[in-house]
């Protein structure tokens, strides 16, 4: 057989090196204006080290001007830094998750600064909080005096490092989105629970990040520090200052100290960015590969073939032990109203157990599940599991997410990357008030069921797609909820691990209250008990599996004739179709 590509010579052992070292999705020519930037930056500092004379160097450092200068621009820097992120934190994360009246005004008075130059800035400070000042004077009167002390040196770092904080936490929180906060809420999590357990440590990369350039641009302040603090020995005046004032009289002196703050600012940020917490980006290549064992994990033995027309009468019916002994879960009724995505919907399950929902995209079906878990509010809308009522909002029945008992399994399974695979499963049981010994025992138990025990300690990041699925399974399952929503759990897995957890979920579901979306017929036929289907908004037909009728869906039997026909066992329609 002759080779591929014949013509093409081969490349020698250095270029294909190099070939692999490269990032093909990195345009080559973006290294020109790098390299520009880099000399760009770097050229002033080298500049400024050919000056230097190193015998009067060590002098200068110790100098007692320059002790006191240095020690208070550390001081007031990690100060300001410290203040930036306990008032930044919330302003930025609120930006970003909140919408109040003004907000576009109150995020252009925050970034003001940033634009500003400094001595407007320290203008601003002291015809605000200085002596003769409406604000300052009171405090003057008082006894509380702010103008040229170093409370007011901390006041001007803060006013221009703020913003910083605020852009780096806004930033950060929009890239994350609510889905893990909402996940969190779903397991049973309060608010404060869901804020300092998933929300902050998720965060950390931009608090660091903000307070890293709090923390530097407070070092290097200048013009506002002078403006409103004066320049008094000890007391006000920073390395800036004192870098100022002896320019004239000591160049070696002023360029001594500029280097001795450049080395320390390099220095706290090496520091921070080594922080096991910072961000640290990784090639695809460097992510694990799951070994053959992995990717397919070994699970306890399935009754039967859940396609098969015998397993599925079974579940219809009473025959095989495990269906005899289980509770078959609660009748659900569902009305929800909201007229923006065109939604009226009116489900009711025909039976107990897991009804599935299909339809087109863009059908409503999404909509549903928000509305169900409570991230979506509705115009009207009530729910009924059996006979509890989960929320109704002509009564002013409206429970936040963490009280309704609602899991939603979405396709991604939105493991928290910070907690480990038994950390991830027990967060609902500790949640709930469990003490950690028996909610890790408990989540352990669960896993070994999914057949995926042997993960308990890996991060989410070292486990296979078929294994997160399991994982986030066993995490839904372990709290008990009231009603399960499974969103297309099995879309992004390969068949051989989709077959496998689908026999998983067969299981596992017996018993239990369950709404799932699919477009997969073999899900249906696997594991449910009753099919809705939704159409424009709004629910075009209902039957139990077997007893689908496509001809009274109206305009949508045709879709369900398609999807009852890629079911060549005749499941899911009615026989006589």
């Amino acid at each position: 057989m002759p080779a591929p590509f014949p013509n093409r010579p081969a490349a020698s052992p250095p270029s294909r090196e190099r070939r692999l070292r490269s990032d093909p999705l990195i345009p080559g020519w973006l290294w020109l204006p790098a390299v520009i930037g880099i000399v760009f930056l770097l050229l002033p500092i080298i500049g400024m080290l050919t000056r230097v004379d190193p015998q009067g160097l060590l002098a200068v450092i110790t100098a007692e001007e320059s002790r006191l200068a240095m020690k208070l621009s550390l001081l007031t820097s990690v100060t300001s830094a410290l203040i930036s992120v306990l008032i930044g934190f919330p302003l930025g994360y609120l930006l970003a998750t909140r919408t109040f009246p003004g907000q576009r005004i109150v995020r252009t008075l925050i970034l003001l600064p940033l634009v500003l130059p400094p001595v407007v800035s320290g203008l601003a400070l002291l015809y605000t909080w200085g002596r003769s000042a409406i604000l300052g004077g009171g405090l003057e009167a008082a006894g509380l005096s702010l103008a040229y002390t170093t409370s007011a040196v901390i006041m001007a770092q803060v006013f221009v490092s703020l913003p910083f904080m605020v852009m780096s936490v806004e930033t950060a929180t929009a890239g994350l989105g609510r889905r893990y906060e909402l996940t969190a809420a779903e397991l049973g999590a309060k608010p404060n629970r869901v804020f300092f357990t998933v929300t902050l440590p998720l965060l950390r990369h931009g608090i660091i990040t903000g307070a890293v350039l709090c923390f530097a641009r407070s070092l290097g302040e200048f013009g506002a520090t002078l403006t409103f603090a004066g320049s008094l020995s000890g007391v006000t005046r920073t390395m800036p200052l004192q870098i100022y004032l002896v320019r004239e009289s000591d160049p070696q002196a002023a360029i001594g100290l500029s280097l001795l703050l450049i080395a320390i600012a390099v220095l706290i940020i090496i520091l921070a960015y080594r922080s096991p917490h910072a961000l640290r980006l990784k090639s695809p290549r460097s992510s694990p590969t799951p070994t053959p064992a992995d990717t397919v994990p070994a699970a306890a033995p399935v009754e039967a073939d859940p396609r098969s027309p015998t397993d599925v009468s079974e579940r219809g019916g009473a025959e095989s032990t495990d269906a005899q002994s289980a509770d078959p879960g609660q009748g659900i009724s569902a009305e929800i109203r909201l007229s923006a995505r065109g939604i009226a919907l009116d489900l009711s399950a025909s039976r107990p157990g897991t009804t599935a929902i299909i339809g087109r995209n863009g059908a409503g079906k999404s909509t549903l599940f928000q509305v169900l878990t409570g991230a979506l509010v509705p115009d009207s809308g009530r729910l009924r599991i059996g006979e509890d009522t989960v929320f109704d909002t002509a009564a002013g029945l409206w429970p936040p997410v963490h009280d309704r008992g609602i899991v939603h399994l979405a396709q991604n399974p939105l493991l928290f990357p910070h907690l480990n695979v038994i950390e991830n499963v027990s967060f609902g049981l500790r949640a709930l008030g469990a003490s950690r010994g028996a909610a890790n025992e408990r989540a352990q138990a669960m896993l070994d069921r999914l057949g995926v025990g042997q993960c308990a300690n890996r991060r989410p990041d070292a486990v296979s797609g078929g294994q997160a699925a399991r994982i986030a399974l066993a995490r839904a399952l372990v709290v008990e909820p009231k009603l399960l929503l499974l969103d297309e759990p099995l879309a992004a897995l390969d068949v051989d691990v989709a077959v496998e957890t689908r026999q998983v979920l067969v299981r596992l579901l017996k018993g239990r209250s369950a709404l799932l979306v699919t477009h997969d017929v073999d899900d249906v036929t696997a594991l449910a008990d009753s099919l809705v289907l939704v159409e424009n908004g709004s629910v075009a037909h209902s039957a139990p599996i077997g007893q689908v009728d496509p001809e009274s869906a109206g305009e949508a039997a045709e879709f369900l004739l398609s999807f009852c026909m890629r079911d060549r066992d005749g499941i899911v329609c009615n026989q006589s179709q």
